[in-house]
């Protein structure tokens, strides 16, 4: 839906007369929502279960696209934004949810999970695209409400309930309330402190820390990789497969996890295969070809692939099974607070420095924070020992 919706929705507002700051203004208002929202989603999740969730804002998402089209005014788009951003970003949060409450943060399942996620990426445009100019914009809201409605059916078909498995091994039914108030569905200042407090557990902590790492790379691949590339000749089609390379390569990442997490402790997987995709993106300027622009690609997106899933499972196994929302919550905020900041770092620095050695610099700083992150994980007793290989994912597979 995301990727979607980055087609239809810039070609629809470049059709409304406005100025170019309020279209900049309507299209990132797609994150604000789940910047503040994402831990109250989380702790719904917990609440009132994951799957109750879901389906409420798979309803949303078949909605509000078909309300684009009868509602053609700038600050309406604005309002549809937020709307439509928080409903794709409730659907990924739960499904990382519901990776923990049912199947234990597996790193087995979180990996098809992430390996799933890639044919989105790479379908979803084109098809979406080819809707719009050979049917109109009309169509392709039509179209965004139908793919809404699949999540629906997909939200409809999970379980009823999960099971939480305790300290002994057996497991028990999730208790979920039978009825829903209005009180339960507003945000509570308690369920934010509880995410936050969540930080104090080091592994928490640590996993979140890398991964806003991960979005900075992510968010200078999304945003200046492709203004650089751009400014230097290269066409829409090869920067096209180029992200088609990483999305591929992010795939097949995804599915050698478990098999790297067999072999590898945890937090050295994740720092590793960050810090791999950062600099794999920052060395962009010193690639004046084609061929070796497509393996940095292809790298930067291999190591996101593998990443994803370890920081997942790492959050909801270091949570318990009754934080697992307010876990993957208090992730997404944190992710989104790295992506919001991270292109306006990078413009500022490049008014400075310019762009090629923003490049540089942004590299740069990564690999000096993540080394500090190296450092804390080998002087912490309680992350040294919890840096441990898990036998469970393997003999699972």
């Amino acid at each position: 839906m995301f990727y979607m919706a980055a087609v239809v929705v810039p070609l629809w507002v470049a059709s409304l007369e406005s100025s170019p700051f309020l279209v900049g203004i309507v299209l990132g208002s797609r994150h604000l929502l789940p910047l503040f929202l994402s831990i109250h989603g989380g702790a719904l999740m917990d609440r009132l279960g994951g799957r109750r969730v879901m389906v409420f804002f798979a309803i949303v998402g078949v909605i509000i696209p078909l309300l684009f089209p009868i509602m053609p005014w700038i600050w309406a788009v604005l309002v549809l934004q937020m709307i439509a951003g928080l409903a794709d970003s409730m659907g990924w949060l739960g499904a990382q949810t519901l990776i923990g409450q049912y199947m234990r943060g597996s790193t087995i399942y979180t990996g098809r999970l992430s390996f799933t996620c890639r044919f989105g990426h790479l379908l979803a445009p084109p098809v979406i695209g080819w809707v719009w100019d050979a049917l109109g914009s009309t169509w392709a809201f039509v179209g965004l409400s139908v793919w809404g409605f699949g999540i629906l059916v997909c939200g409809l078909m999970l379980p009823a309930a999960g099971k939480e498995t305790a300290s002994g091994g057996n497991t028990t039914e999730m208790k979920r309330p039978a009825t829903v108030g209005v009180r339960d569905l507003l945000p509570r200042m308690a369920d934010y402190v509880d995410a936050f407090r969540l930080l104090s557990i080091p592994a928490i902590a640590l996993v979140v820390m890398a991964s806003m790492l991960s979005h900075v790379g992510s968010s200078v691949h999304s945003s200046f990789y492709v203004v650089y590339l751009g400014g230097k000749g290269f066409t829409g089609t090869e920067i096209g497969l180029l992200l088609s390379a990483s999305s591929i390569a992010a795939a097949f990442g995804a599915l050698a996890t478990n098999w790297l997490a067999r072999r590898i402790k945890p937090y050295w997987l994740i720092m590793g295969t960050i810090l791999s995709g950062v600099l794999a993106v920052a060395v962009t300027p010193l690639l004046g070809l084609f061929s070796l622009l497509v393996i940095a690609s292809a790298v930067r997106g291999g190591a996101n692939g593998m990443s994803q899933p370890m920081i997942i499972s790492s959050v909801l196994r270091a949570a318990g099974s009754s934080m697992q929302g307010k876990a993957a919550g208090i992730r997404g905020t944190m992710n989104r607070v790295a992506s919001i900041a991270t292109p306006v770092f990078m413009g500022g620095l490049a008014e400075f420095v310019g762009i090629e050695s923003s490049f540089f610099v942004v590299g740069a700083i990564a690999t000096m924070l993540m080394g500090a992150l190296v450092v804390h994980v080998i002087r912490s007793p309680d992350l040294t020992a919890s840096n441990q290989i898990r036998a469970g994912d393997a003999a699972r597979n």
